[in-house]
């Protein structure tokens, strides 16, 4: 006879299934694996139903399951699945073989902004002009750059990839031009990526992290198409094309300081434009079907698609990680999939339940009833 909150103090919405399912109305599945103090995995599953009178809802009531010997049985098989069956590597004529993974084939879209950046770029692949990929975090702006390298003439010969921001300018500066014996305390005859990168494509991300004292440097190398090692004296030929990324407005670097002007112009030759995801959301459901075929394979699991409330949420959502925001999303809720063949908003994350948990609170009482999530019950 005591109010739930009173046996269960603690109790809150976002760790309860209870309280959700009373909210909600709906069947809800859940499954969690928790670790005794041995140490010892419990996988649990659970399904908690609405009480209804009619239409009222008078309570409700979860079960428990236990299914760790299952957990550990399927995890065997997956395992041997993919030990056997699959080849860690496949190779084919049409692979590259020079350190790239992407082509123009592997970017997935509908909208017609995108189809117009990916055609500019298979242009901008046959000529030796620089360019410049401006976009957010997540946007796919390497993958452009790889199907750029393999498009052009130079698609025979390296590309190599370096992100401005992984280290401080005085590594950076060594790992771009190379060192010689003596330069500083330790320092071998060792040469960097301009030289490794000769007759191919460098791909500087992230280029409005670079110091400006290094970008000046840069530009240099870039006007002379020769480089120097650090405490060297001796040029060497460096035939590089520069395919630089930024994930701001140019303007806005050039104004705070974080790109100088003149390296601009020199490096956005070409300028790409990946718009964020936000802005072209006809490609979210392609990019849905694509990261389900793409991750269910790779997890040895039969998916048929996703929830219409999931899909709605997705295409209402801002989406600030952008396409690799989807992709992780994607992943991790396929990851949460024990039995059930749709994607529901039990498999979604924490942040995202609760958001849709805030739409439902956020609509008049008398819509409330028809917003319903679709769960696997």
């Amino acid at each position: 006879n005591k109010n739930l909150f009173e046996a269960f103090p603690n109790l809150e919405e976002e760790n309860s299934k209870l309280l959700k399912t009373l909210k909600l109305g709906k069947t809800l599945n859940h499954r969690e694996t928790h670790f005794k103090t041995d140490g010892t995995e419990v996988t649990i599953l659970s399904r908690t139903y609405p009480l209804m009178s009619g239409n009222k809802k008078m309570g409700a009531v979860e079960i428990l399951k236990d299914i760790t010997k299952q957990k550990q049985l399927e995890d065997t098989i997956r395992r041997l699945n993919n030990n056997n069956d699959v080849p860690m590597i496949q190779l084919n004529e049409d692979q590259p073989t020079n350190n790239t993974r992407f082509q123009f084939k592997n970017i997935i879209f509908q909208s017609r902004e995108m189809g117009r950046i990916v055609e500019l770029a298979k242009r901008a692949a046959r000529s030796p002009s620089n360019v410049l990929i401006i976009g957010e975090t997540g946007t796919g702006k390497e993958l452009f750059a790889q199907s750029i390298h393999n498009e052009s003439p130079r698609k025979e010969h390296p590309f190599i990839a370096q992100n401005c921001a992984a280290l401080p300018e005085s590594l950076l500066e060594g790992l771009l031009f190379g060192t010689s014996a003596g330069s500083f305390t330790g320092a071998v005859e060792k040469s960097g990526i301009f030289e490794q990168a000769h007759k191919g494509t460098l791909l500087l991300d992230e280029i409005n992290s670079m110091g400006i004292n290094l970008q000046a440097k840069l530009l240099r190398v870039l006007q002379e198409k020769k480089v120097r090692r650090l405490g060297s004296n001796k040029e060497i030929d460096a035939d590089v094309r520069i395919i630089a990324t930024i994930n701001e407005e140019p303007q806005e670097a050039i104004k705070h300081g974080r790109l100088r002007e003149d390296l601009y112009y020199r490096l956005g030759v070409v300028n790409l434009v990946i718009q964020p995801l936000r802005k072209r959301k006809t490609d979210i459901s392609v990019l849905i079907d694509h990261f389900i075929e793409k991750h269910a394979k790779a997890l040895n699991i039969q998916i048929d698609g996703i929830a219409d409330d999931v899909v709605d949420f997705f295409h209402n959502y801002s989406w600030p990680g952008n396409t690799r925001q989807l992709e992780h999303t994607i992943e991790g809720a396929l990851n949460l999939i024990n039995d059930e063949r749709i994607i529901t908003f039990d498999h979604l994350p924490y942040t995202f339940q609760q958001q849709m948990l805030e739409e439902v609170n956020n609509l008049p009482t008398s819509l409330r009833s028809k917003k319903r999530f679709m769960t696997n019950g």
